[in-house]
């Protein structure tokens, strides 16, 4: 399998989004994310709260970085695990039809998020776009890390 293959196989297969902004001091805000892949493994989408403080960051600087993992429970799992990790990109969707998508791509994924409190007028999307991923693959070796580009 190919990194790039990896990356898919682990944005597929997991749930979470770690991503990381900067504040206006320079600082990283890092926070957890639901998030749905987009025409490719390297764009995902999520949504929030348009008054956060993570889209006010986002559209002051849009330079993320992300990971993509879960927890372990034992040295078998360890094993077995496969993260991404990288920089990217994020902006707030302001096309009605790519929102539209996104949003389709989360319910599909994530269905109680049709049921999120407040008015959907209060919630925005946000697209993704990794530039460098760093993948790790302990099936091969423990540790073995490839870089994919895009």
């Amino acid at each position: 399998m190919s990194a790039q293959e990896t990356v898919k196989e682990v944005v597929n297969n997991h749930n979470l989004l770690r991503i990381a902004t900067l504040d206006a001091d320079g600082m990283p805000c890092v926070r957890s994310v639901d998030y749905a892949m987009g025409e490719s493994e390297n764009v995902l989408f999520f949504i929030t709260q348009k008054t956060s403080r993570k889209i006010q960051q986002i559209k002051s600087n849009g330079t993320i970085a992300f990971a993509i993992d879960h927890d372990c429970k034992s040295m078998e799992e360890l094993q077995a695990l496969k993260y991404i990790k990288g920089t990217g990109t994020a902006s707030v969707i302001e096309d009605p039809a790519e929102m539209q998508n996104a949003f389709g791509l989360l319910l599909q994924k994530f269905p109680y998020l049709k049921d999120l409190p407040g008015d959907p007028s209060d919630f925005v999307g946000v697209k993704v776009a990794f530039k460098d991923a760093l993948v790790t693959d302990n099936t091969i070796q423990f540790g073995h890390t490839e870089s994919v580009a895009y």
